[in-house]
């Protein structure tokens, strides 16, 4: 992150912050890890890597259960009450293990405090992202959560990002934003106007996807933010 010289005077300028959700407020990645190796315990077959896979590369969506049904289909397990007890494993499994990172919660409530709009952006559903808030206890200080489902876009579109903007009744170069992936989070908002820092904590893009995307500020811990906006 750029020195405190650099960055004096640079926070005046924002009246509200955008963060993405997995793997910027919580470690996503570990909890859908942590979900499938117990999804494999409980069905007895598998390994969860393979169930990780499922998900990445499922047409209907990194969170749909019918990743978990092709999973059981490949090891030739079509039981629908084995079904529905896998889904319920991994969904009770992966909410569990979701924690915030260190400082969000303290972050999240010193922005709030001085008063400062807070939007969410994720290509989560409404639910799941609405759900996930309420566990780490975060979900009072948001303005706005901008989902697929509620907007009729996703990221890396930008103008899910300018969407956020106009909730917020913000200009865009007034709002920073935070996010993990430097193709869905950081590419979009730069495109939008907005001042881009990247947890670079939470990144879990291989070099080569992201390659020529350079964030304004990157962060090693999200308490890091606060310095940028001049708190």
């Amino acid at each position: 992150m750029p020195g405190t010289d650099i960055l004096h005077g640079y926070g005046n300028r924002f009246l509200g912050i955008l963060v993405d959700l997995d793997n910027t407020l919580y470690d996503f990645g570990y909890a859908k890890e942590k979900a499938c190796k117990e999804v494999v315990q409980a069905v007895g077959v598998g390994k969860a890597d393979d169930l990780i896979r499922a998900f990445l590369f499922s047409p209907f969506g990194v969170e749909s259960p019918k990743a978990i049904q092709s999973f059981l289909s490949d090891h030739e397990i079509t039981d629908p009450e084995i079904f529905m007890h896998a889904v319920k494993v991994y969904t009770r499994a992966k909410i569990e293990a979701i924690e915030a990172y260190p400082g969000v919660f303290e972050t999240l409530l010193k922005i709030h405090a001085a008063g400062l709009k807070i939007g969410a952006v994720t290509n989560a559903s409404h639910e799941h992202a609405t759900e996930r808030l309420v566990h780490i206890q975060t979900e009072v200080f948001f303005d706005c959560l901008v989902t697929p489902d509620n907007a009729g876009m996703k990221k890396p579109d930008p103008a899910m990002f300018l969407h956020a903007a106009s909730l917020l009744k913000i200009q865009p170069h007034q709002i920073c934003v935070v996010g993990d992936n430097l193709v869905n989070d950081i590419n979009p908002a730069k495109k939008a106007g907005m001042c881009t820092v990247h947890a670079e904590y939470g990144n879990r893009l291989p070099p080569e996807y992201s390659e020529g995307i350079v964030a304004d500020f990157s962060i090693s811990s999200f308490s890091d933010i606060l310095q940028i906006i001049g708190l």
